[in-house]
C-alpha cells in the first residue's frame, strides 16, 4: 500500500476514535447517548459541537462513510474481546440485536434514528472474522460497498445534515459502549486501549 494511500485509511480510523473518546466518558458511566451530550462540558462538548457542525456539509461517500465503517470495526473489535474470541458469537449477537432493533421499531425519542444500519454495518465487518490470514482486497472493497449501499439506502433526501450526525453519533455511541464492555467498564484499560490504538495509527500516516 502507497504511502497516500496509507494515509487516506488513517484519517478515517483516527476520526473514529476521536469520537469514541468524546462519547467513551458516558459509556463508562452507562448513561445514555443523549444523556451524555448534554452532560458534555469542556473538551468533550467542543469535540462533539465541532463533529455535529462538520458532519452537516460532509460528503457522505468520501467522509461520513469511511468514518461509519471505521467505527464499525471498531465495535467488532470489542465484541470479539467480549465473546472470547468466538466469530460465531460476535454473528450471533449482532443478529439479535438487529432483529431487537426491528421490533422495537423507531424511537420516538429520536426523528430518525441510525441503529439498524449502525448493527447492519457492524454484521457486515463481524464476516471478516470468519476468514482469518490473508487479506483479500477485494472482499474488503466489496464489503465497503455494501456498508455504503447500507448508508445510501437510510439516509432521506433533504435532511443531510441531520442525517450525517445521526450516523456519526449511533456509530460512535455503538463502539463505545461495545469497548466499555470489553473492557468490563474499567476506564484505564479502555483509555489505555484507546490511546495507544491512535498513536499507531498517527504514527503510520505520517
Amino acid at each position: 500500500m502507497s504511502r497516500d494511500a496509507v494515509r487516506a485509511a488513517v484519517g478515517p480510523q483516527l476520526a473514529a476514535l476521536t469520537l469514541v473518546r468524546s462519547l467513551m466518558g458516558g459509556a463508562l458511566e452507562r448513561n445514555g447517548l443523549e444523556q451524555t451530550i448534554d452532560h458534555a462540558r469542556g473538551r468533550v462538548r467542543d469535540a462533539l459541537r465541532y463533529q455535529s457542525d462538520w458532519a452537516a456539509t460532509a460528503d457522505l461517500r468520501a467522509e461520513i462513510v469511511p468514518i461509519v465503517c471505521a467505527l464499525g470495526r471498531t465495535a467488532v473489535a470489542a465484541l470479539f474481546i467480549t465473546q472470547d474470541g468466538d466469530p460465531a458469537a460476535v454473528s450471533h449477537w449482532l443478529d439479535v440485536q438487529a432483529r431487537t432493533v426491528r421490533e422495537q421499531g423507531p424511537n420516538p425519542a429520536v426523528e430518525h434514528p441510525a441503529d439498524s444500519v449502525t448493527v447492519g454495518i457492524a454484521a457486515v465487518f463481524a464476516e471478516e472474522l470468519h476468514r482469518p490470514g490473508e487479506v483479500d482486497q477485494e472482499e474488503l472493497a466489496g464489503r465497503d460497498r455494501r456498508a455504503l449501499e447500507l448508508v445510501e439506502d437510510w439516509v432521506r433526501p433533504g435532511a443531510a445534515g441531520q442525517d450525517h450526525r445521526e450516523l456519526l453519533l449511533s456509530g460512535g455511541w455503538f463502539a463505545a459502549v461495545t469497548l466499555a464492555h470489553a473492557f468490563a467498564f474499567d476506564e484505564r484499560r479502555m483509555q489505555a486501549y484507546v490511546e495507544d490504538h491512535a498513536r499507531a495509527l498517527a504514527l503510520a500516516g505520517r
